[in-house]
């Protein structure tokens, strides 16, 4: 049996799916080839397709993705990066879904073949899952000038302020769905334990992209005193906020 280059220690089978999406937007030969020894790659894992598109066709599309919501975000982060991709000739979209993978060398292989069409064509590379716009170079120092695996490349924290009391902060994320994962939604954060509230997602991110399972009714201990974060699973794949399930847990009230 071959030993995984990119291991999951932690796995257990969760029996749910990874879900990958990204578009590579540029102008490509015709006869464009990968080297799959340099580049790390192979034939996509079952389940999982890469099909070239031409950019105008797939503008028709609704869920393009240089247009609504994550176009107005790449739009303020970078407009001169979309502008690019809009205008590029062609679009290659890597997309599917395969059974919670027990190492993670398809995402590996992924990557390798991404990092290809950076070096032959591509001039950026969408990534929904984390509301993300890479330019070609960008993508290459990031993911493929180590072979290394850091769950951070792959999964967005965020914290912002919690819709539901404004004197409270959200930490949230986007991305575990590629690792057959939950997202969590920590609510009701004070202000002044914000970075305490991301460190404990980081945790969190880093246990579940190595395999670890966090199930519903989950507790956390904060501090001595006896309060804890407990993870409720929201089994909604169609919250926008994620497009994926995801873990809840609200800090709790101080005396």
């Amino acid at each position: 049996m071959t030993t995984p280059h990119w291991p999951r220690g932690r796995w257990q089978d969760s029996g749910g799916e990874a879900f990958w999406l990204w578009f590579v937007f540029g102008d490509f030969a015709a006869d464009l080839r990968i080297d799959a020894q340099r580049y790390r790659t192979g034939p996509p894992p079952t389940g999982v397709e890469a099909v070239r598109y031409r950019n105008a066709a797939l503008a028709q599309w609704d869920g393009y993705p240089l247009a609504g919501t994550l176009g107005a975000i790449f739009e303020e982060e970078n407009p001169r990066l979309l502008d690019a991709a809009r205008k590029s000739t062609e679009c290659w979209m890597l997309r599917g879904s395969l059974r919670d993978p027990a190492d993670l060398d398809g995402l590996r292989n992924m990557i390798g073949t991404i990092s290809a069409l950076c070096d032959q064509g591509a001039v950026a590379v969408v990534d929904p899952q984390m509301l993300s716009l890479f330019a070609a170079d960008e993508w290459q120092r990031r993911y493929f000038a180590r072979d290394a695996f850091h769950a951070r490349d792959h999964v967005l924290i965020l914290a912002d302020t919690d819709p539901a009391d404004a004197s409270r902060m959200r930490v949230h994320t986007r991305g575990l769905r590629k690792f057959a994962r939950a997202d969590l939604d920590i609510r009701n954060v004070p202000p002044a334990l914000t970075q305490h509230a991301g460190e404990l997602a980081q945790g969190f991110v880093e246990f579940q992209c190595d395999g670890g399972v966090v199930a519903d009714g989950h507790a956390v201990a904060l501090g001595d005193d006896g309060q804890q974060l407990v993870a409720t699973l929201i089994d909604d794949a169609g919250d926008a906020d994620f497009n994926n399930r995801h873990l809840r847990l609200r800090w709790p009230e101080r005396d």
